[in-house]
């Protein structure tokens, strides 16, 4: 089943679907992943049960945008959102969303995902300045990569770098949909989410991981 994403409306989003938040750290916040639940939605507002963390529920901050990831039976609803407010709706602890940007339904497939270490260049889109990275793993549907560039969640970048003969990517379309801060080191860490990958090249990537792991684990790989 290839990968499969569109624009759709916010009608999508329905109060009980459950909810997963990425937000980035900060000097001040910690960051990470968090657990809730969609409560109610009215026009490009969003409100949601307070995010959670081993049974303590926690203020996201005010002005921070996150990731939201609401899922149903057959999708993945991916879209930014800015915190406008940490509050208490019939003694329950809410947190309430303003869209900053289109949703995206994306149909439902786990990728094999395998740490690999492949060097390339990138570029953000609208500059021309040019910057090393290398990847840490690597799916049909994204990768994580290791670079001094500081780029903003949600930016469209253009990828170089090479797989193996078949699998050489240049200028390949992708967006960063997480980021991880890290003041120990002057390389920054970012997830990117291919986009516009034909099903035949998608393929070819879900090939190689498999092969790749089956040969760390000793495998045959013909």
């Amino acid at each position: 089943m290839p990968f499969f994403s569109e624009e759709i409306g916010i009608d999508k989003i329905k109060p009980g679907l459950p909810l997963k938040i990425e937000i980035s750290s900060t000097p001040e916040f910690s960051g990470g992943e968090f657990k809730s639940i969609i409560a109610d939605v009215e026009g490009d507002i969003i409100k949601a049960g307070m995010a959670s963390l081993k049974g303590r529920f926690i203020p996201l901050p005010v002005g921070m945008i996150a990731r939201l990831l609401v899922t149903d039976q057959s999708s993945i609803y991916v879209f930014y959102a800015a915190v406008i407010e940490n509050t208490e709706e019939n003694k329950i602890p809410i947190t309430i969303f303003k869209i900053r940007s289109k949703i995206r339904r994306i149909q439902r497939r786990r990728f094999l995902r395998i740490e690999f270490v492949a060097r390339g260049t990138l570029k953000v889109a609208g500059t021309e300045e040019t910057f090393d990275f290398m990847t840490k793993d690597i799916s049909a549907g994204g990768a994580r990569i290791l670079t001094s560039a500081r780029i903003e969640l949600g930016q469209i970048v253009s990828l170089n770098f090479k797989l193996d003969e078949e699998l050489n990517f240049e200028n390949l379309q992708s967006q960063i949909v997480r980021r991880v801060e890290n003041e120990s080191s002057e390389l920054r860490e970012y997830g990117v989410m291919f986009l516009n990958i034909p099903a035949s090249v998608e393929d070819k990537i879900t090939r190689f991981v498999f092969k790749l792991e089956l040969k760390l684990k000793g495998g045959k790989t013909d």
